[in-house]
């Protein structure tokens, strides 16, 4: 049974706590059918923080009406993810998916979208709504800015894009558990808070940039065929352990398989093979650290049948066994 929630009212039906204050706010939504939390910080008139997390037990499609705003939305997938249809919306894709370890950047003003919420699934996202007018706020120039963004800032017509950014890098994963874990309340919370998101837009800023780089290098291919790339990434994360074949993949991005191969070697620095391993294996050190599973259950659960050819990954990978790894982690 799919259950649709149909904006405020319905949200607001559900809602068991809400907290307020001048720059804070909380609300917990308590369902039959599972629960979901907001926390949204006011940190400048130009920038907002908000944390969400929901686990529901049923699939969920809830619509989201964005107003009229000029606000900018990043976003930050920590675990879980969704799919999205936002139909009749020019230069919009009107069904893409947002994944677990993967950033965005999208501006939607006035556009009515469709959340696609899959059952048993904690989903936990953080999203930074941030103007424009913000960068202005710091002195300097900004020619290194990503041509969309530049064009936004010397024109800012109201013209809606959704930015698929690629994978969260190892800075920004240290800087989102950093918001997560604030350690100071109050004035100092507010401080801390600004300082993290503001050093999280410039790292998503960076890569937004790098991109274009690696495009500008990617002859071969067009900007549509390297979001048919990271389109193929994004599935090979939500397949694991049990991936598509090469062909099969191929078929579902709308590119050859010689393409696929090629791209993703060009633009990813390693093999379709090679990316689906060392995903295996990071979520098999995540395993060890965090369940009680056997290094057998979770060989088979990544994707492995043999747990000799397991244990030699790993240790090619990390330089240490799987047991011994978890042993490490336990003291």
């Amino acid at each position: 049974m799919t259950i649709r929630l149909t904006g405020t009212e319905d949200f607001g039906e559900f809602c068991q706590d809400e907290q307020f204050n001048d720059y804070e706010g909380k609300a917990q939504l308590s369902t039959w059918f599972g629960q979901s939390s907001f926390h949204w910080t006011f940190l400048r008139s130009n920038l907002e923080l908000v944390i969400s997390d929901n686990n529901y037990s049923q699939p969920v499609i809830s619509e989201e009406k964005h107003d009229d705003s000029p606000f900018l939305t990043s976003k930050f997938f920590m675990s879980g993810g969704t799919r999205t249809v936002t139909p009749n919306v020019t230069g919009v894709s009107n069904d893409y998916e947002e994944v677990a370890g993967y950033n965005y950047l999208f501006f939607l003003p006035d556009v009515r979208e469709f959340e696609h919420h899959t059952a048993n699934q904690h989903a936990q996202n953080i999203k930074i709504y941030w103007h424009l007018n913000l960068l202005d706020s710091f002195q300097g120039s900004f020619e290194n800015l990503p041509a969309l963004l530049e064009q936004l800032r010397e024109n800012p017509i109201k013209q809606p894009f959704h930015q698929p950014l690629g994978v969260t890098t190892p800075a920004m994963q240290l800087v989102l558990k950093q918001i997560l874990q604030c350690p100071f309340r109050e004035t100092l919370r507010l401080m801390y808070l600004e300082a993290k998101v503001l050093e999280l837009l410039v790292l998503q800023i960076a890569q937004w940039g790098e991109n274009y780089q690696v495009l500008r290098r990617s002859l071969h291919f067009r900007a549509d065929e390297i979001e048919r790339l990271h389109h193929a990434k994004a599935i090979l994360n939500q397949t694991l352990p049990h991936p598509p074949s090469l062909l099969n993949l191929a078929k579902q991005i709308g590119l050859n398989d010689f393409k696929l191969k090629r791209g993703f070697r060009e633009v990813f620095g390693t093999t379709v093979l090679g990316y689906v391993q060392s995903l295996r294996l990071e979520q098999a050190q995540q395993l060890l650290r965090g369940t009680n599973l056997t290094v057998t259950e979770i060989a088979s659960q990544v994707g492995y049948e043999s747990i000799g050819h397991f244990g030699y990954l790993f240790k090619r990978q990390f330089g240490i066994t799987p047991r011994e790894y978890r042993h490490h982690k336990s003291l």
